[in-house]
């Protein structure tokens, strides 16, 4: 038998889809008897230890990025570069601590540039390459991509979570660079992947609407209250995922039952059984919708421009409806969802991302 190694794998902390999207890593990780020690912090995190009990964790300086609900939000964003670089100094930091604990073998990090070390190979999980700037700086586009291949040429190789032909799903994203540094396309990544549902509270509940929120704050509240107000209002009963892992809560108003977060199990179910779904366009939601073959009403966060490029582009596929959070003209979004053929169930596995860990782990 092969020895067995140990791996680091280290989430972004922006939202939950960081974390779900490394699920199918660490799960194939874990069926080839390696040892996975989990780093990150936040709402992922709490996400990763409640589904995985049984590792080790280690907590991570936050980037603590906040997103203003306006229309400048992007602009706005731009002034936390000094913030982001300033935390990928602490988060190195922070992994040669963990590195004169722990014998690591390998490091996999999702979108966190601070974790990596020279003395042990480092990979990056990463489909968001060519950042694109806001539409009044789309000059810039050029120079950002630049900026960030350099930060991406500190790893030993580069994994994109995505198909490499026309059957992609993150477009211009990841597709049509030149890289410095071994990449690969190592497919979809759900963790809806080959999912094997069991009993759930949510086929008890009576719902046929399914919001799910995720994200940085203020955003991620300023979507809620305003999807509250527009929900209340209809006929539908709906059920309403906020996102947050602090605390497992369940309360119910008039027709909107509301919950903090639902593990996998029950979002699979919710999923299955919605018949629309209301969700923000972020990559690793749009890798679920794809993987279950799913429709959806899909509100891009202001300034996240990487959100309202897919957004756009899997509206004019007919993958999904785009709605805008601003004018949340609900009406008009679920007259259109019932035209659209939705995603057309994608075929995924884990094969090469097997491929290349063999690579690095014998």
């Amino acid at each position: 038998m092969k020895p067995q190694k140990t791996v680091l794998v280290a989430p972004l902390d922006w939202g939950l889809g960081h974390a779900t999207r490394c699920m199918p890593l660490i799960d194939l990780l874990l069926k080839k008897d390696h040892r996975v020690i989990i780093a990150g912090n936040a709402d992922s995190f709490f996400l990763l230890k409640e589904q995985y009990p049984q590792l080790t964790f280690y907590e991570l300086p936050g980037y603590n990025i906040s997103y203003p609900a306006g229309k400048n939000a992007a602009t706005a964003s731009l002034f936390q570069a000094p913030k982001i670089l300033q935390t990928i100094q602490k988060e190195n930091k922070a992994i040669e601590k963990i590195l004169k604990v722990e014998k690591i073998d390998l490091i996999i990090s999702d979108n966190r540039y601070g974790v990596r070390s020279a003395g042990v190979k480092s990979i990056l999980i990463c489909h968001h390459i060519a950042m694109q700037a806001p539409h009044h700086l789309r000059f810039m586009n050029p120079l950002f991509l630049k900026l960030h291949l350099q930060q991406i040429n500190k790893f030993d190789a580069l994994w994109i979570p995505d198909e490499e032909g026309e059957n992609n799903l993150s477009g211009k994203l990841s597709h049509d660079i030149s890289f410095k540094i071994p990449h690969t396309y190592v497919g979809i990544q759900s963790r809806f992947f080959n999912f094997n549902k069991t009993t759930s509270f949510v086929d008890e509940l009576d719902f046929t609407m399914l919001a799910v929120l995720s994200g940085p704050e203020p955003q991620r509240s300023f979507l809620q209250q305003e999807l509250m107000r527009k929900l209340s209002w209809l006929p539908d009963k709906v059920l309403f995922v906020e996102g947050r892992t602090e605390k497992q809560t369940n309360s119910t108003e008039g027709n909107i039952t509301t919950v903090s977060y639902l593990n996998t199990n029950d979002l699979f179910t919710a999923l299955q059984k919605a018949s629309v779904i209301i969700c923000r366009s972020g990559y690793s939601t749009v890798m679920d919708l794809a993987v279950l073959g799913k429709k959806a009403i899909c509100i891009p966060a202001n300034g996240q421009t990487e959100q309202e490029y897919l957004g756009k582009s899997l509206s004019e596929k007919g993958f999904v409806v785009l709605c805008d959070q601003d004018k949340l003209d609900l009406d008009s979004a679920l007259k259109q969802q019932e035209t659209i053929p939705g995603f057309p169930a994608y075929k995924t596995s884990t094969d090469k991302m097997e491929m290349e860990l063999e690579k690095y782990l014998t």
